[in-house]
């Protein structure tokens, strides 16, 4: 028997889902944070400057700096999404 929605706010009350939703938030941010942090220790590493002209250091912090943001955003999504599904898969019980 599948619950209504009436039966959902009145077993978990009104503010349940709001506050998943603002759990499930902060996890994100978190979890964005620390791998946008862990890409910039890593890229770091490269040697980037071959690749500029000489001179040009604002452009490669700012060039290190989006691949960061951008790889710790991937591995960020693939985590997440991994944690979503492994969450999912208690439905399919």
């Amino acid at each position: 028997m599948r619950k209504t929605n009436d039966e959902f706010v009145f077993f978990y009350g009104e503010n349940y889902m709001m506050k998943q939703v603002g759990v499930h938030s902060i996890v994100s941010l978190i979890t964005y944070l620390v791998t946008i942090a862990f890409s910039f220790r890593a890229v770091r590493g490269l040697r980037v400057d071959q690749l500029f002209k000489k001179g040009h250091t604002f452009e490669i912090q700012v060039f290190l700096l989006f691949v960061s943001i951008a790889l710790g955003f991937i591995v960020g999504q693939f985590i997440l999404a991994l944690v979503d599904q492994s969450l999912a898969l208690k439905m399919l019980f």
